[in-house]
């Protein structure tokens, strides 16, 4: 079964709150679905919306706001106190870890000695819980008497109050931590532990989106986040960039020494006689051989390779790539010309560049490892498969249901049969064991009459007269 969202719950009723009291231009709800919910075009949608706003009383959503609010308060603070304790406890226990390796032993035996570690911990996580949570619900701007309802009769708010209260942040940092020497150190020392900061940071941004702060900077820390990522993949294209330019990496120590001979006095005379020679023939020039060659030198003789203008470049380093020059390979080039070839090179480099590339998308699997990595159980994927399978088990459950229903049918109309089989079978029984008393019939009107006159003469009194017989 998926949990309840209790922060979409949070926002419908903070939504139906501003409705009733026509304050909805001032809410600005946390989730995306609140909005969807409620602006919806459908309409079936817009008569539930309808419907569910001409039914509700302000009464009812202040009550049920209080108890959701309270509820989801009461879980973060309690999970925050889990994980804050847990990791406390590990640390002041793992004397040897780099942490506190080094601290004074002093400290740790007083404090195991007067309170425990798991005890002092608690201290800790308590008085750091109720700072933090009592500053964003109650901060120091906002008057006392403005303190949400649902916090008021909260133990926190109590204990806050409270100063002589065991738990109250004063009394535990006046009375529990400035009263074992150093422990002040170490208690600033573990706090500032990466993991205990992440969750500390991670309580922090829960509890500004359960009470709808802080938004401000939370955009802002995302801007920031999206441009140190624009920097680093500018930085990468920059990187890119310079690789892929292999021959202006191979002319910079050249560059470099051409720099430093500018700086210096030049004799133009001297460099112009130094290339007399070696400069390129113009047309009116081509039958002429090149002045700076000695006719008289038969250069096969003296080396194996032909007189070229590469004699300089040897003399220079071995190790340094000679610079590779295009345009001086072609050969002279007037450019008052334009030739097919370059015309047909021109339309084929423009059909190349519209040529689409292939775009290397990762799979589903990968790009749903990334949305498991980066929201957890809050991935799209992952909410629909969890609703996939409660949905499926909820058909198992009406098909069972439906199942069972006509089995008990089936067995409740089989047992009417049978009793009136049972019945039916005791009545013939019934018949031939003890057959039925026939009614006497009416007698008939001589014999009635003879049963009275015999009857009375039975009663009738002698009156006869007495006869004497001599």
């Amino acid at each position: 079964m998926p949990k309840d969202n209790l922060l979409f719950k949070l926002d419908n009723l903070e939504y139906q709150q501003h409705y009733l009291n026509n304050t909805l231009d001032s809410f600005e709800p946390r989730l995306n679905q609140t909005r969807k919910f409620y602006n919806a075009k459908g309409r079936k949608t817009i008569k539930k919306v309808e419907k569910l706003l001409n039914e509700i009383k302000i009464e009812d959503v202040e009550r049920q706001l209080n108890e959701i609010k309270l509820e989801i308060f009461d879980k973060k603070i309690h999970h925050f106190e889990n994980n804050l304790t847990k990791n406390l406890i590990k640390l002041l226990e793992n004397e040897n870890s780099k942490l506190i390796k080094n601290f004074d032993k002093t400290t740790l035996e007083a404090i195991k000695n007067q309170y425990g570690i798991p005890q002092f911990a608690k201290l800790l996580c308590l008085s750091k819980s109720i700072k933090l949570t009592t500053g964003k619900i109650v901060p120091k701007s906002k008057k006392i008497e403005d303190t949400p309802q649902w916090f008021v009769k909260h133990n926190y708010w109590e204990i806050y109050q409270d100063k002589n209260n065991e738990f109250n942040p004063s009394r535990i940092w006046n009375e529990v931590i400035m009263k074992i020497k150093k422990s002040d150190a170490l208690v600033s020392l573990i706090m500032n532990d990466k993991k205990v900061k992440d969750i500390i940071q991670s309580f922090e941004n829960g509890m500004d989106v359960f009470l709808g702060i802080n938004k401000g900077k939370k955009l802002q820390r995302e801007k920031n986040g999206l441009n140190k990522a624009s920097s680093s993949n500018n930085e990468v294209e920059m990187q890119e960039d310079d690789a892929s330019e292999d021959d202006e990496l191979t002319e910079r120590p050249a560059l470099r020494r051409e720099t430093r001979d500018e700086d210096q006095e030049i004799d133009e005379d001297e460099i112009l006689n130094q290339y007399e020679g070696m400069l390129a023939a113009s047309d009116d020039e081509e039958g002429e051989e090149a002045s700076g060659l000695d006719k008289t030198i038969n250069y096969n003789e003296v080396t194996d390779e032909e007189p070229s203008d590469d004699e300089d470049s040897e003399s220079e380093e071995p190790s340094r790539k000679k610079p590779k020059l295009p345009e001086l390979m072609g050969g002279y080039y007037s450019g008052g010309e334009s030739s097919d070839d370059e015309k047909e090179d021109k339309i084929a480099r423009e059909q190349m560049s519209n040529k689409p590339q292939r775009k290397n998308r990762r799979g589903q699997r990968a790009r749903r490892k990334i949305w498991e990595k980066k929201y957890g159980s809050q991935a799209k994927h992952v909410q629909r498969e969890v609703e996939k399978e409660f949905e499926e088990r909820k058909q198992r459950q009406i098909a069972y249901e439906e199942r069972a229903a006509k089995r008990a049918a089936k067995e409740e109309a089989f047992q009417k049969m049978v009793r009136e089989h049972e019945l039916e079978r005791e009545s013939k029984q019934g018949q031939s064991k003890w057959p039925k008393v026939k009614e006497p019939q009416a007698e008939h009107p001589s014999w009635v009459a003879k049963r009275v006159a015999e009857e009375k003469e039975k009663n009738a009194k002698f009156s006869g007269k007495k006869v004497v017989f001599d």
